[in-house]
């Protein structure tokens, strides 16, 4: 069967059994962000948590519920950051771009929860209860293509842009096409970045793509890379460019996901390894400096005996 003919509570069906797959209907990854409004990252994360842990029955109507313990396992937050985070979910805007059963396009909105309870005792079997709203609801019930991303990659992240970015290129890391131009007022709102937030292109590439070139090349499946395009001296659009990892590249991925996330950046920057090597010099230089030093017999037993405030 075809991926075409397959839809996305398909995929969820499929994977309940894979605790790293997460399953993201392509429709809700191609999401824009409202004016105004965008996700933490501790919100998007969260988001993608939900996602996995509603599965085959995130499009229907019912209530979910998840237990803060679950959920601090994962996040390891305060329960008043984990508020924050459900918060930002039940309050923010989406606009998701879909295709009707007619065939024709439009622009749906509405909230990413549209009903939260949440209980206010510290107990470990405190609950949050949600309602994926239903513009959701109906997006993911009727979509045929989707994202399948790392649940470790996705919680490894410490940029919200590169977690962004990896969850619009997993949709595309598989498809003959690879790689799409963005004119820099879309990519700003694909990121939902503020229009006051990064104005300049330096700004933007610095802060945003910068960071999520070098977490995504680090800890995804697939390699991202970016490329300015100008008219005459001003910056108008970025072609971004994706490709599949293999061999080495994919076997390195995986493991610096098991490792711990203290020293990941000196790892992925490269400076772990001249660390290292400056520590051994240090500690030759060290070695050859005492080796030289001239001494005598004097010296030698001088030093090790103990003075009387030893003693004491």
């Amino acid at each position: 069967m075809s991926q075409n003919k397959l839809t996305v509570i398909d995929a969820l069906r499929m994977n309940t059994d894979n605790p790293d797959a997460v399953i993201a209907a392509g429709e809700v990854v191609n999401l824009r962000f409202k004016s105004g409004n965008q996700l933490s990252l501790r919100a998007a994360k969260l988001f993608c948590m939900l996602v996995q842990h509603a599965g085959p029955a995130i499009a229907d109507d019912v209530q979910h519920v998840i237990h803060y313990s679950a959920v601090n396992d994962t996040f390891h937050q305060s329960k008043a950051d984990l508020i924050k985070a459900v918060d930002e979910l039940h309050s923010t805007i989406v606009s998701i771009r879909i295709t009707s059963r007619k065939g024709r396009n439009y622009t749906k909105s509405g909230p990413i929860l549209s009903d939260v309870e949440r209980d206010d005792d510290d107990d470990t079997d405190a609950e949050i209860r949600f309602t994926f709203s239903p513009t959701l609801q109906r997006v993911i019930g009727d979509s045929t293509h989707w994202a399948s991303m790392s649940r470790q990659a996705i919680l490894a992240f410490e940029s919200k842009y590169a977690l962004r970015i990896y969850m619009f290129l997993s949709l595309r890391a598989n498809l003959r096409k690879t790689s799409e131009v963005f004119q820099i007022d879309e990519l700003r709102t694909i990121l939902g970045i503020h229009d006051n937030t990064l104005p300049r292109w330096q700004d933007l590439k610095r802060r945003a793509l910068e960071p999520a070139q070098a977490e995504i090349n680090h800890l995804a499946g697939f390699r991202m890379s970016f490329q300015p395009i100008k008219h005459g001296r001003r910056v108008t659009g970025v072609r971004l460019a994706w490709g599949l990892k293999a061999g080495d590249e994919l076997i390195d991925a995986a493991r610096e996901l098991e490792r711990h996330r203290t020293g990941r950046t000196a790892r992925r920057e490269g400076k772990v390894e001249v660390i290292a090597q400056e520590h051994a010099a240090f500690r030759h230089s060290l070695a050859s400096t005492i080796a030289a030093a001239p001494y005598d017999d004097a010296t030698v037993a001088q030093s090790h005996e103990p003075n009387d405030r030893q003693l004491q």
